[in-house]
């Protein structure tokens, strides 16, 4: 997969931008509040039809403008395939060779994006919350049947809490619902399990190439229950044992939604004994790995990192430009150019970015 040309109408500080891109690195100078982040939000936005920052769609639109329209022409091996997200206030509209996508998982064949921007370094840190909503994404781009899994849980979940929350509490449906929901816990839970095991396989070379250290990084599970044998009948027993709880919180309180995973640097937790350095260097690694999960040359990930070199020392500077020039197709945000990459640049200035003559 990569992005060959990208037009933006109104999107963000672009009024119209038409620009085509390398192959494999591109690298993208500016000084701040210039567009470079705008830039690689818009590609981001092409893999799942939103931003990585904004959380209304009229943040994207031009000051002056109705609507913003992002236009990519994406190839895939010999094929080549038209997308269109058409951002209003009041929604928005994705196309896919002019024809209406009304699935955004739709996107997913056609492009995968991984990213690291200047917020993730606070991911091990930070809620369960966002490190379970970047399991569930990565693990989406990967596997549909898991974001069909996640959807149809959601629904099944929101229907037991409406049942908790009613006035006059039915029993019955309640048990029925946690019965349909330990179902598809257990397959939710062995695709996070496989996903993780075999990131844990691909983290310590990765990280070993980027920072020089030779201290094993790897991932925890924290999971609801790890028991493949007797996943259900343990299930069960939990919700059953929380019932009264979860009535009396008109909520349900366990369950696969409030997993988590912790990150090792060797026998260190790095939310509690990391170093900033670490952190940021771990985080990168995490979001890069899940790269090399993919065989099929012609579905290779397209990478975006922003800001990604600004507190990394020269060392690693290198080691992470080396690296990713034997990748697939990457933006790379920065303020300034980098000793170790020598073209593939483009010049973001005010309103408009163009390639280095």
């Amino acid at each position: 997969m990569k992005v060959k040309n990208l037009r933006l109408t109104n999107f963000r500080n672009y009024k119209s931008l038409d620009i085509d891109f390398y192959d494999g690195f591109n690298y993208i100078v500016g000084d701040n509040a210039k567009g470079k982040t705008n830039l690689i939000e818009a590609i981001y936005a092409l893999s799942f039809a939103k931003s990585f920052r904004a959380s209304q769609n009229e943040e994207m639109i031009n000051k002056d403008a109705l609507f913003a329209t992002i236009n990519a022409t994406i190839t895939s091996g010999e094929l080549s395939k038209e997308i269109e997200i058409q951002f209003r206030k009041e929604g928005k509209k994705v196309s896919l060779n002019k024809k209406p996508v009304n699935k955004l998982s739709g996107l997913i064949d056609v492009i995968n994006v991984l990213s690291f921007i200047p917020k993730d370094t606070s991911l091990l840190k930070d809620s369960p919350r966002l490190r379970r909503n970047f399991l569930n994404q990565t693990i989406s781009k990967f596997d549909k049947s898991y974001l069909f899994l996640l959807i149809s849980y959601e629904k099944l979940l929101k229907e037991r809490n409406d049942a908790l929350k009613s006035i006059n509490l039915n029993l019955n449906l309640i048990d029925v619902l946690t019965h349909q929901i330990v179902k598809l816990s257990k397959e939710i839970y062995l695709i996070r399990k496989r996903f993780i095991s075999d990131l844990n396989k691909l983290l310590p070379d990765v990280y070993a190439k980027i920072s020089s250290s030779e201290e094993k990084l790897s991932i925890k599970y924290k999971t609801f229950i790890d028991d493949e044998e007797k996943y259900e009948e343990k299930a069960l027993k939990i919700f059953t044992d929380n019932l009264n709880n979860d009535i009396k919180r008109k909520v349900t309180t366990v369950g696969v939604q409030k997993e988590d995973f912790e990150m090792y640097l060797g026998d260190r937790n790095l939310a509690l004994y990391g170093s900033q350095g670490e952190n940021r260097l771990s985080v990168i690694t995490l979001k890069l790995s899940p790269y090399f999960l993919v065989k099929d040359e012609d579905k290779l990930p397209v990478i975006i990192l922003d800001d990604v070199l600004s507190e990394l020392d020269k060392t690693r500077e290198k080691n992470l430009i080396d690296f990713l020039k034997n990748l697939n197709q990457i933006f790379i945000t920065n303020t300034k150019k980098s000793e170790f990459c020598e073209e593939n640049y483009f010049i973001c200035k005010e309103n408009t970015i163009k390639k280095e003559q």
